[in-house]
């Protein structure tokens, strides 16, 4: 499955002598830096501008189909909130501890999330996407790798699978319908049953990811084994700081620890005990040897990552971690450079010469074009 980085780095060694690594482009939600995030044309364009591999987050619908989705609620990302059918399906719940008003698509069958259309989430920033709002349906896990499948045939390059499952906890014992009942979705077991039909007869290279620890431990100990399914994975890292709890928000802390799973979660190991554990505690000799019992790699929140104030990240240089790293999310906007920096080019130039594994981009085009100005000179 995995032949195909051997082969890449073999073809790119002699060139790739001004960055440690070749790093790996990775099109989050596709290319959504030109087009509405995680549809079938932003995805086929990320390709298409040479992502290896292509990034989908995964919620469920109300009939169990796995749909393509930052988020289980729709209408930042969709015109949902424009057709009339739907208006009573509006409601509030508390996901991962925090109450949100939307429309969810745990209370959609397939068939009914096929009336919307996506709309680009940051309109005020992308106006050239927002123009193609209401153009593109939604799109399921089975037609994103149909996608892949039909990449490679046309261009004979393959790409891989950059999996995130969205709130696993809530969709498996917290989540309810409108109608009040347990959604009761396990969508990593939901997951590994698609991806091994699909591995039948294919062996693109796949990462799976999460911010919780439960979910990752248990397809490391069990489930990928039980499924017959390869795959790396990926521990997303939020807030490192440790300022960012529980009730004000959930971005330092996985939601698995303090759910309804927390007691169960807590046993995998005994820093997970801890009443204030939070995403800085993998930055410690005990936390980083806990994340090498399970995960292939880690994707940090690169706003902390590159700081000078979180030198955490140490800790996985000078213990010459086996981790993977690919930081998340290089975008091209103003607001979303490091100070002093101008562009998205140079801000990746200066990633790339630092020996990162990978990158999560917006702008796929440009951080091909970077990496090659970089690893190749």
């Amino acid at each position: 499955m995995w032949r195909f980085f051997g082969m890449l780095l073999f073809v790119v060694n002699a060139a790739s002598a001004a960055c440690p690594v070749w790093p790996l482009v990775i099109a989050h939600r596709g290319a959504s830096g030109n087009l509405p995030e995680h549809t079938a044309a932003a995805y086929w364009l990320a390709m298409q501008q040479g992502a290896d591999f292509i990034e989908a987050d995964l919620v469920p619908t109300k009939d169990g189909v796995l749909v393509s989705r930052h988020e289980n609620e729709l209408s930042q990302s969709t015109n949902v909130a424009t057709l009339s059918q739907f208006a009573k399906r509006k409601s509030r719940k508390i996901i991962d501890g925090i109450e949100v008003e939307g429309w969810f698509s745990e209370d959609f069958t397939l068939a009914e999330l096929r009336e919307l259309k996506a709309r680009e989430s940051k309109p005020e920033l992308r106006p050239d996407s927002a123009a193609q709002n209401d153009r593109y349906p939604l799109i399921t896990l089975a037609e994103i790798i149909q996608l892949v499948e039909r990449f490679e045939q046309q261009s004979g390059r393959r790409v891989g699978l950059y999996l995130e499952t969205k709130h696993p906890t809530y969709f498996r014992v917290e989540g309810r319908r409108l109608d009040g009942s347990l959604i009761n979705q396990d969508i990593s077991m939901m997951l590994l049953q698609q991806l091994s039909q699909w591995q039948r007869q294919a062996d693109n290279p796949v990462y799976i990811q999460s911010f919780e620890i439960s979910n990752l431990w248990w397809m490391h100990q069990q489930g990928l084994q039980q499924y017959q399914v390869k795959a790396k994975l990926i521990q997303l890292i939020g807030d490192m700081s440790g300022t960012s709890l529980y009730p004000a928000s959930n971005f330092a802390e996985p939601w698995d620890l303090l759910g309804k799973t927390a007691r169960e979660a807590r046993q995998i190991n005994p820093m997970l005990q801890q009443a204030d554990f939070h995403y800085g505690q993998f930055f410690t000799a005990e936390g980083l040897k806990f994340l090498q019992s399970y995960a292939d790699g880690i994707g940090p929140w690169k706003e902390q990552w590159f700081s000078q104030s979180q030198p955490q990240r140490k800790v996985f240089l000078s213990a010459r971690s086996p981790l993977k790293v690919h930081p998340y999310t290089f975008r091209a906007e103003k607001t979303f450079l490091p100070a002093g920096v101008t562009d998205l080019t140079t801000e990746l130039r200066q990633v790339f010469l630092q020996g990162i594994d990978g990158v999560f981009t917006d702008f796929t085009a440009i951080a091909v074009q970077s990496r090659a100005q970089a690893c190749t000179n």
